[in-house]
């Protein structure tokens, strides 16, 4: 067996790609010790920083897979770069969709075409680990139901996304994002990972969101929420985990006023979940921090995302707490004074859902 696997986030910024694509190949190993695991990189965009040029081939793609019209699918594929060469040689395709299949995403309809072209050259495909949030966008709602009805195995990473392929006529599996399947670091991990960084004690971990942006607006949003937790844990120190490029811009903005620490790139994803098992609380909208802390048994203060993930997550762990906005300054104080009661209530009987196999073939 010859998996081709991607999208292939391995070596990402962001400590949730890092983190799911080691869940998944951890995984196969266990489950398909002989198989050839296969991580493939996906060629650039033609034309990458200039949407606007690449979205007519992306309609043609899209209406071509909903016409089942293969020649134009592979014309229109290689339009965007996607060469026909680059589906030889695999008889299973293990697609990792992470946060890529939602409305705003500007590589969803080249994936949904990849995955019909595998199909019809008669390789087996799981299409799993993924957020599905496509708004009211009917060209690509009808995609993803086209394309989603060919595969040979569909999960969700949480119950929102399973609700919504649900109401598209697909059934699919709901299986825990691939991170759960690294397991929680035993103590003597996370010393070990953490001793080169003097950690007090106490600390407030904040991390970014996808829902924030390189610009003044999210600038403020985030000096809001820091000032109200100045209020509430008063002298606690602050470290903040940029999980991404944006949360290291932002980060690097509102340092000298509150005159935190940074903990970002290059550190990877499973420094950062030491980190976090030894913070007092996580407060942030990055969704995989949030599942570290689950992991780890810390409490953490949900705010939103640039799609429902951080929903599913909530409702998935079954965790006492609403998922707040960036905007809602005046129930951060409420928040905070819930999380002391989750940590008393919660975490002594806490169940959280561990990812146990993945169903390739």
């Amino acid at each position: 067996m010859r998996i081709a696997y991607f999208v292939n986030s391995f070596k990402s910024v962001n400590w949730g790609g890092q983190a799911t694509s080691n869940g998944i190949k951890k995984l196969v190993e266990q489950t398909y010790p002989n198989a050839e695991f296969t991580p493939l990189n996906l060629p650039p965009f033609p034309l990458n920083k200039i949407r606007i040029f690449r979205t007519f081939w992306e309609k043609k793609l899209a209406n071509a897979i909903l016409k089942d019209d293969r020649v134009n699918v592979l014309k229109n594929l290689n339009k965007l770069n996607i060469d026909k060469s680059f589906f030889e040689g695999f008889d299973t395709v293990c697609f990792n969709g992470e946060g890529a299949i939602h409305s705003k995403s500007g590589h969803l309809i080249r994936l949904m075409g990849m995955l019909y072209e595998f199909k019809k050259r008669g390789a087996f495909v799981s299409a799993l680990n993924q957020t599905v949030d496509l708004g009211n966008n009917k060209l690509i709602q009808d995609v993803v139901k086209k394309v989603y009805s060919m595969v040979d195995y569909l999960a969700v990473r949480e119950p929102v996304s399973q609700r919504e392929l649900q109401k598209l006529g697909l059934n699919p599996e709901l299986v825990a994002d691939a991170a759960y399947a690294l397991g929680s670091l035993s103590k003597e991990e996370v010393e070990e990972l953490t001793s080169d960084l003097n950690l007090p004690q106490k600390f407030v971990a904040v991390t970014g969101s996808s829902y924030l942006k390189r610009s003044r607006k999210s600038i403020k949003l985030m000096d809001k929420l820091l000032i109200e937790i100045q209020k509430f844990y008063k002298d606690m120190p602050i470290y903040f985990l940029a999980n991404a490029k944006t949360d290291m811009y932002i980060a690097k903005k509102l340092k000298s006023k509150y005159r935190f620490t940074i903990f970002g790139f290059p550190e990877k994803h499973d420094k950062a979940m030491a980190v976090i098992a030894k913070a007092y609380v996580v407060i942030g909208g990055r969704q995989h921090p949030n599942i570290f802390a689950a992991m780890q048994g810390i409490p953490f203060m949900p705010l939103k995302g640039n799609t429902h993930k951080m929903e599913g997550v909530v409702e998935l762990l079954k965790y006492p707490m609403d998922v707040l906005s960036w905007n809602d300054c005046d129930k951060f104080n409420d928040a905070f004074e819930k999380i002391e009661r989750i940590r008393h209530d919660l975490y002594d009987n806490a169940e959280v859902p561990i990812l146990k196999t993945i169903c390739l073939k």
